[in-house]
């Protein structure tokens, strides 16, 4: 007969190859983040949530700092990596492009982005309760790496417009920015609410009100 002790003991975890090991237990992390707060982020929380013991843990990751570490590089460089794939490129002096298309483009894929990554995004623009400080950091890249881009295609996009006259290059771009922002925020708090589509239209409608 089994004993007691047999019965009650923890089937091991299959063995996974180390990167394989460190994607599920970050996985399980930012899950537990989104889902219950910081707070819940702990040792004993991943490895329960992942369905494998404490070692297992540590054999992926020295401590819970270098986990957390871990989490927020892995959320930004997916959100970069996505930022550069799909926000337009400036074009050269001289290149025929329709201004504000190339704006309304640069915010539908912005948009689109968070919408389809929307675990990624809320790490990053919705950093949830008790979120550590390397994670803010993160936001902060976030904000002047957009925001660098915006303001390069509204440099170019005001100078090919030639104004409006005295329309601030740099306010303009934050502006734009802090819709964008604004705007990726509600997508992800309430998705079936707010649509990409909503966004982009008004972008559009406020572009052309600028035009008159």
């Amino acid at each position: 007969m089994e004993s007691a002790t047999l019965r009650g003991k923890r089937p091991y975890a299959p063995r996974l190859p180390l990167p394989e090991r460190r994607a599920q237990l970050l996985d399980a992390a930012q899950a537990l983040a989104l889902e219950r707060g910081f707070h819940a982020v702990t040792v004993d929380g991943v490895a329960k949530a992942a369905g494998v013991t404490r070692p297992v843990v540590y054999g992926a990751f020295a401590d819970l700092g270098a986990l957390l570490q871990a989490l927020a590089d892995r959320a930004e460089e997916r959100v970069l990596a996505q930022l550069a794939d799909v926000f337009p490129q400036v074009p050269e002096d001289g290149d025929r492009a329709d201004v504000d298309d190339l704006l309304v483009r640069g915010i539908h894929a912005y948009l689109s982005a968070v919408r389809d990554n929307p675990a990624d995004w809320s790490v990053i623009l919705l950093p949830p309760e008790g979120a550590p400080a390397e994670m803010q950091q993160r936001t902060r890249a976030h904000q002047r790496a957009l925001l660098g881009q915006l303001r390069e295609l509204a440099v170019w996009g005001l100078r090919q417009r030639g104004g409006p006259e005295g329309l601030d290059a740099d306010l303009f771009a934050r502006s734009v920015f802090t819709l964008a922002e604004g705007a990726a925020r509600l997508i992800l708090v309430d998705p079936q609410r707010w649509q990409v589509e909503q966004f982009t239209a008004f972008t559009r409608a406020a572009l052309g009100a600028l035009s008159r």
